[in-house]
């Protein structure tokens, strides 16, 4: 059985275009910050995934159904918001709420 894209697994996504021929993880992580810091300046960065290396924090396995560690964790943590730079190549999630 293959399992589900991120898509359909991620918090409340935002979702950002840009030209992925030359975006790095700093760039991502800044347009990530300043997407979030716009809808909520108190928000602060629990989460990442870099599809172009395969890195994520935390590093935690993937649960049995499949569903990536960083993800659990997020979830774990009450993070409210997702945003997903050129569909799934950087995805950085954040808890909103104090």
């Amino acid at each position: 059985m293959a399992k589900a894209p991120l898509k359909y697994q991620l918090i409340n996504p935002l979702k950002i275009r840009t030209d992925p021929s030359d975006l790095d993880f700093p760039q991502a992580q800044t347009l990530a910050e300043e997407k979030a810091k716009s809808l909520c300046p108190a928000s602060r960065l629990v989460c990442w995934y870099d599809a172009t290396t395969g890195e994520s924090h935390p590093k935690l396995e993937c649960s049995a159904t499949g569903k990536p560690g960083w993800l659990n964790y997020a979830e774990s943590c009450n993070c409210d918001m997702t945003v997903d730079i050129n569909d799934e190549q950087f995805i950085f999630i954040y808890l909103s709420q104090p």
